[in-house]
């Protein structure tokens, strides 16, 4: 029987495959690319160059012998790849990347160039392998460190078990003669270094690793006002962006990169949203363009580079309410439950739990004050920033002039306090900034209108 679900299910593959290229079609026809898809439903879409933010193409090393690639088109109004055309010859993807970036008869020859030059063109940025690792570890730093603590603390039902021991009076001995004639301690000893081991150094392997399969040989190239940044290992990934089309700038630094004094950049385009609900602008996922582990002395060259006659260095951040942010967090959040829970382990088991309230308070304190030293907003000529952070810090550039829409909402308590919560939508996402004073919030948001219908620049 399992093998002969294996067949179907190949089989299946097989013809859904083949139907599927039969029914693809694909023309660009003017300032447009028609795309004509699907089996059962067919569906037709028309993307218009202009709404073109982004324009990738990759060669799968499964494709590269062939001299394929797949060529991936993001548009604004969609949180996802708009269309992909799959297993087409590389110097098509080439000649039709080069013409959807076309905007304008004016900027033909600043592109059309790009397939001749090629390597020819300026080089504004390259990346060792040893700087790939360093990236591998400060990019995915927060997401294989709560997979290793949540291992670690999960492994073996230890919640249960210590649940077990806090109530049922755990017995040292009655524990040493179970590892001694069971395992051993020895082997007990090694078992636990070799499972931290693994977490620990496992885990962060894997993540760079896969920043070497998608970043090795990093380059940035750029010709006018087009950046063409290309990588992989591999699978060789292309990836072409206009300076026009950024919406944000956003530079991580977390705990490890400011170990090796490094940032890492993104570059967001306009993705989908809607306002609808409670009025805010949903913001889907989409791939950034990423400007890898920038030094010190590289960063504020990069951000002039994206965004010209921006001084991020010269920016002064406004921070908000500290009274009101550990009043929520300490008042609301942690005190409720944790007088619950301490009061029962007192009760329950132990007297001495008490003594965990107020040590656990002045931790939570702790946290909300490095909390509060992150969090600001500021603003340096025509350009907006909001910065936040716990161990390190997420500072998101804006022209202030692309903003789509400000607001600034309260609640009874806050209103009684003059502070209010900002919110700045932008085409890419939205921000949002708790417990501004009141007065200041006002400032940014006219401060931003003035930006926004003053600039005669399209926002896209």
């Amino acid at each position: 029987m399992m093998i002969s679900a294996l067949v179907a299910i190949v089989v299946f593959g097989v013809v859904a495959a083949v139907l599927n290229w039969l029914r693809f079609r694909f023309r660009v026809s003017g300032d447009q690319v028609l795309v004509r898809s699907g089996v059962f439903k067919r569906e037709e879409l028309s993307v218009e160059f202009d709404r073109i933010q982004n324009v990738s193409i990759r060669e799968p090393f499964y494709m590269r012998p062939f001299g394929l690639a797949l060529l991936s088109i993001d548009t604004a109004g969609s949180g996802k790849k708009e269309t992909t055309l799959s297993g087409i010859p590389k110097k098509l993807a080439s000649d039709l990347r080069n013409k959807m970036l076309v905007d304008t008869v004016g900027e033909a020859s600043e592109v059309a160039g790009h397939e001749q030059a090629g390597s020819g063109d300026p080089v504004l940025l390259s990346r060792t392998s040893r700087e790939i690792v360093i990236y591998g570890l400060t990019a995915n730093f927060i997401i294989w460190l709560a997979i290793a603590v949540g291992a670690f603390f999960g492994a073996f039902d230890l919640h249960e078990e210590l649940g077990t021991w806090l109530v049922g009076h755990f017995d040292p001995a009655w524990a040493e003669m179970i590892i001694r004639e069971g395992l051993g301690l020895s082997v007990f000893v090694v078992t636990v270094i070799s499972v931290l081991l693994l977490v620990f150094v496992g885990l962060p392997l894997i993540s760079i690793l896969g920043a070497l399969y998608r970043h090795h040989g990093y380059q940035l190239r750029v010709k006018g006002e087009t950046y063409r940044k290309s990588s992989g290992l591999l699978s060789r990934f292309d990836e072409s962006l206009k300076r026009h089309k950024i919406q944000a700038m956003v530079l991580k630094q977390n705990f490890v990169a400011g170990f090796f004094k490094r940032t890492n950049m993104q570059l967001r385009v306009a993705s989908a949203g809607s306002c609808a609900g409670n009025g805010q602008l949903s913001a889907l996922s989409k791939a950034t363009f990423q400007v890898p582990v920038l030094s010190k002395s590289e960063l504020p060259v990069f951000v002039n580079e994206f965004f010209p006659q921006c001084d991020f260095e010269k920016v002064q951040f406004t921070r908000i309410n500290r009274r009101r942010l550990g009043m929520v967090v300490l008042g609301w959040g942690v005190m409720p439950p944790l007088v619950v829970v301490t009061t029962i382990l007192s009760l329950v088991v132990n007297g001495m739990f008490a003594l965990m309230l107020p040590l656990v308070l002045v931790a939570a304190w702790l946290i909300v004050n490095q909390v509060w030293t992150r969090i600001g907003f500021g603003v340096v000529g025509e350009y907006g920033f909001i910065r936040k952070g716990f161990f390190g810090t997420q500072t998101t550039v804006f022209p202030m002039f692309k903003v789509q829409r400000v607001d600034i909402s309260q609640t009874p308590g806050q209103r009684r306090k003059r502070l209010a919560q900002l919110s700045i939508h932008l085409a890419s996402h939205t921000l949002t900034v708790p417990y501004v004073p009141e007065d200041d919030a006002k400032r940014f948001r006219d401060l931003t209108l003035f930006h926004m219908e003053s600039s005669k620049v399209a926002w896209y």
